[in-house]
């Protein structure tokens, strides 16, 4: 049994893995958010290349909007992340 002010008997284990539990690390989450953006680019710039040799430029426009979208879901990712950073003395969340 434990009162409110006695030490937990047993220390607490992280459960899960993402930026709802606070189990990764920002270097994890930034690492990740770049790894999206890069895969994303990629795709997206091979989708560019096929359209352009089949000459459908509006395609195109529509494939540059979503080239920002994946920069603003990037810049959101890279926010989520910094706000991971915890100072070495406070104890990870329960």
């Amino acid at each position: 049994m434990r009162t409110p002010t006695s030490p937990p008997d047993e220390t607490p284990e992280p459960q899960g893995f993402g930026f709802r539990t606070g189990v990764r690390s920002e270097a994890v989450a930034l690492g990740f958010a770049v790894f999206v953006l890069v895969l994303g680019t990629a795709l997206l710039a091979v989708g560019a290349v096929i359209l352009v040799n089949e000459g459908r430029w509006g395609y195109l426009l529509a494939l540059a909007a979503l080239e920002l979208l994946f920069i603003a879901g990037f810049a959101a990712m890279v926010h989520m992340a910094r706000k991971r950073h915890r100072p070495h003395s406070d104890p990870p969340p329960a």
